[in-house]
């Protein structure tokens, strides 16, 4: 297995993942925030979703389509106050950014991935890094989801 076909499987494997993570926490326990500087299951959600969506697959289909890109510096901070909606469904977030994985899992599959663009801040970059980095984020994130869901979980007994 190359690791391309390694990061294109835990691509893969990590939505699946995410998935089941936002299926073990109860539903009233999605706005819950261990302390009040912790972000919830549904803002970390929201925040991977956003990822997906306003970062990572723009980059990619520019890179993919493009000669040496310029990719602008996205204000995630301003793009989670924009679109945070304690009402919207993590049902519909989570087929959000599962829908947008797909796209990317699919081009990935088809492109070269030492096809380059060029970070306003960080510099020259490959399609490999933006996937090998996509895929840390969902590591990243999901983990800090976990914590949440075991914190609640514990919360609920202690209650």
């Amino acid at each position: 297995m190359t690791e391309h076909d390694h990061i294109l499987s835990s691509l893969r494997t990590s939505a699946a993942d995410l998935t089941q993570e936002v299926q073990r926490l109860p539903p009233d326990g999605a706005l819950w925030r261990p302390a009040e500087t912790d972000w919830s299951q549904h803002e970390c959600l929201t925040h991977l979703w956003i990822a997906e969506h306003f970062v990572f697959l723009p980059r990619l289909r520019a890179m993919a389509t493009e000669d040496n890109p310029f990719l602008p510096v996205v204000d995630e901070v301003a793009l989670q106050q924009q679109e945070w909606n304690p009402d919207r469904s993590r049902d519909d977030l989570l087929a959000g950014y599962l829908a947008d994985r797909q796209i990317e899992l699919e081009l990935l599959q088809t492109v070269d991935w030492a096809r380059p663009g060029v970070h306003e801040s960080l510099g020259p970059m490959s399609i490999g890094w933006v996937a090998q980095y996509a895929l840390g984020h969902t590591w990243e994130h999901m983990s800090q989801m976990m914590r949440v869901r075991l914190r609640y979980v514990l919360s609920q007994r202690l209650a």
